[in-house]
């Protein structure tokens, strides 16, 4: 499949670097579809996002959070308007130490804090969540930390570009 010419229907393009990490990881996304495929056949029921039993690290999604929001020297208004989250799913998730968020609420807000992409990873395992590089949606939101493109209306973009879907959605 050649990537060159992928576009949405507005004419947006997809950065070049981000159609060279499909080429690169595109093995990995044929067998992860292979394997949806194989299980939609069998019945099973298949989410892109399972919760996966990854060990646990050593801080909940919450303490690891409040302790990347206390590095940014930002308030917590200030990341949930920047995240567009509600302020009483924020104040859900500073009140319950183990509160679990969903996929989109992790990327969210680890937008809204800058993360790096290892911090990202990290606030993702601390929700039991991972990001394995084999789907267009996990590529694009590696590539736009690694990029530090953190604007929400930016990933957006590229995400429904490449998947048709937006953060909230996933």
């Amino acid at each position: 499949m050649s990537y060159t010419n992928l576009y949405t229907t507005e004419n947006f393009i997809i950065p070049k670097k981000l159609l060279d990490l499909f080429i690169l990881y595109e093995d990995e996304i044929v067998n992860q579809f292979n394997e949806l495929e194989n299980n939609l056949k069998l019945n099973e029921t298949s989410e892109e996002y399972k919760i996966l039993n990854i060990k646990k690290s050593e801080k909940t999604f919450n303490e690891l959070l409040f302790e990347y929001i206390e590095k940014s020297n930002l308030n917590e208004v200030e990341i949930y308007k920047t995240a567009y989250i509600d302020r009483r799913l924020f104040s859900k998730i500073r009140s319950y130490n183990y509160y679990h968020p969903s996929f989109g609420t992790v990327t969210l807000l680890a937008l809204a804090l800058k993360l790096s992409s290892n911090d990202y990873e990290n606030l993702l395992k601390s929700a039991s969540y991972s990001l394995p590089l084999n789907s267009y949606i996990n590529i694009t939101l590696k590539y736009c930390f690694d990029e530090r493109i953190y604007n929400v209306n930016e990933v957006n973009e590229l995400l429904y570009a490449v998947s048709g879907k937006q953060i909230k959605e996933l």
